[in-house]
């Protein structure tokens, strides 16, 4: 008897945590005949969990499984979409309208969401200026450095109020978002960069103490770990390049024509390397490039070898401007979040370096008129 009432208890608890659901409803105006996809944003990948066709009153409701660590879910119509958040049984209420679903919306029950909203509209508020500042870089050469700069300082506003954010709740839904967000396909917090490193370590560290076995806890742990290891194994592949008096640091670029170009691989072959940072689309470059066309041609013979990296946004313009020079030409794709510039510390353009085999580094250049004299004393 003890046992069957035992049996009965525990179907109970079972069957009751399979019935813990979250609801989300409301209405879409002006949405007649559209379909609204409940959608989740696993780990490994978007998963199609309901759908309804809405009707000229616009009202809907979903139900599904209350997910056991915070859970990511998204609401789409069409191609226009709402991100939620969901860790119990809530119930969200949506009113929205079908002509901008994804901004025109009021949404309640959920303090995580209407984060996440703020979240969502500053990201969007970033790119958009990012892309004004791309596209003007594209049509005002003579101002690229200054356009780059308020590239750089735009996104730091953004990270300092996304770090203010996490600091909040570091094991919140809306800390894991900042994380993810992203411009064109790139993410705005890049784990192999250690200020970055410092926002999404504080998510994991959050996330792994009050969720250990979440699949997201182990993303971000990977995640945060790869990136360290990363780091460990560059500082020591720098510290051995340093030991053999090789004191520069590598990249690996390409060329017009897709090839992977080595910096180091020139250096290695006995050349005097000449390293130049410029943008195509500068003022200065057309002279700026005549002058490295009478270097390389005086000592290209003698063991000269130029490898000149663009920062240009628009590759298109890097493609035709750089066609016909004779020399290495590659182009760095993060333009104004250049790593590599950063690693050389480059603040203008053009800013180039004078690299041998022996030395590393003999000299930075930011005046042209030193450039044959820096490479004729290592040639």
């Amino acid at each position: 008897m003890k046992k069957w009432v035992f049996g009965c208890a525990m179907a109970l608890v079972i069957t009751s945590c399979d019935n813990k659901k979250f609801s989300i409803q409301g209405r879409v105006a002006d949405a007649d005949g559209q379909v609204l996809y409940l959608e989740s944003l696993a780990v490994n990948g978007t998963e199609l969990l309901d759908s309804v066709e809405l009707d000229k009153d616009g009202r809907f409701k979903f139900k599904y499984h209350a997910p056991q660590y915070p859970e990511f879910y998204q609401l789409r119509l069409d191609k226009s979409i709402i991100h939620l958040a969901i860790d119990s049984t809530e119930t969200l209420n949506l009113s929205a309208n079908a002509a901008d679903f994804a901004n025109d919306y009021e949404l309640t029950g959920s303090d995580e969401c209407v984060k996440m909203r703020i979240v969502a509209q500053e990201s969007a508020k970033l790119k958009k200026r990012i892309d004004e500042l791309s596209r003007a870089m594209s049509s005002n050469s003579d101002r690229v450095d200054d356009l780059r700069k308020l590239a750089i300082e735009d996104l730091a506003v953004y990270k300092k109020k996304m770090f203010d954010l996490v600091l909040e709740n570091p094991a919140s839904a809306t800390a894991y978002y900042i994380v993810f967000q992203e411009i064109n396909g790139d993410k705005i917090f890049d784990p192999y960069d250690a200020d970055d490193r410092k926002l999404i370590a504080a998510v994991a560290t959050g996330f792994d103490s009050l969720y250990p076995d979440s699949p997201r806890s182990k993303q971000l742990k990977n995640m945060t770990l790869a990136a360290i290891a990363a780091e460990r194994a560059a500082q020591k592949e720098k510290s051995e390049i340093e030991a053999s008096t090789a004191n520069f640091l590598d990249m690996e670029l390409y060329d017009l024509r897709g090839r992977k170009k080595v910096l180091s691989n020139f250096v290695d072959a006995g050349k005097v390397v000449l390293l130049s940072f410029t943008a195509y689309q500068a003022d200065y470059s057309p002279v700026y490039n005549m002058k490295l066309a009478e270097l390389y041609k005086k000592y290209k013979s003698k063991g000269l070898e130029i490898y000149q990296v663009s920062l240009d946004a628009d590759e298109q313009a890097w493609k035709v401007a750089a066609d016909n020079l004779p020399w290495i030409c590659v182009r760095d794709p993060q333009s104004v979040y250049s790593h590599n510039a950063a690693m050389y510390n480059v603040k203008t353009l053009p800013t180039c370096f004078v690299i041998d085999r022996n030395d590393g580094i003999v000299k930075r250049i930011e005046k042209v008129d030193e450039i044959e004299n820096a490479v004729q004393s290592r040639l």
